[in-house]
């Protein structure tokens, strides 16, 4: 339980700019290479203008790359990884709220309906931001964080 827990502390934390030394904005390569690790998936679109990627090294976590530069990453089911703000999978939208309270941007999930939803906090005005889907417990299912393109509900659409 402890080694579990300090392994989650050592993880770096996904902000809008990035997470550890993976920066929105960085080429395919440049992210493999800061990851330390090859990159998996198939194109959502042609190869250049979206795709999807995963790594098998960091569980529960996807990267975008639209037109061959990363604008999101996204943690699901099986990470450990958290916000600046120590939310992760599994937290409640009131945390959410609690944590983000000025700025923070609800509506009702697209495909779920309420009391499903997006909580979407920006930083910059859609440039960079973080944003959570709930599920109709209203616990965290997912968080996207990058560019606009968190906002975009099934992959590059």
């Amino acid at each position: 339980m402890i080694a579990l827990l300090l392994a989650s502390a050592a993880l770096p934390h996904l902000t809008p700019d990035g997470w550890g030394e993976v920066r929105i904005g960085m080429s395919q390569v440049a992210v493999a290479r800061a990851l330390g690790t090859t990159l998996e998936g198939e194109p959502i679109e042609d190869e250049d203008t979206c795709v999807e990627k995963i790594s098998e090294r960091h569980p529960g976590m996807w990267f975008m790359f639209q037109e061959g530069k990363l604008t999101r990453i996204s943690i699901g089911e099986n990470s450990k990884v958290t916000t600046p703000r120590g939310l992760g999978i599994g937290a409640s939208a009131d945390a959410v709220r609690k944590a983000y309270s000025k700025g923070l941007k609800a509506e009702p999930h697209y495909y779920l309906g309420l009391p499903a939803e997006y909580l979407t906090y920006w930083i910059v005005a859609k440039k960079r931001g973080v944003r959570f889907e709930t599920d109709a417990r209203r616990r965290i299912e997912t968080i996207h964080a990058g560019n606009d393109s968190i906002e975009l509900v099934e992959g590059c659409a």
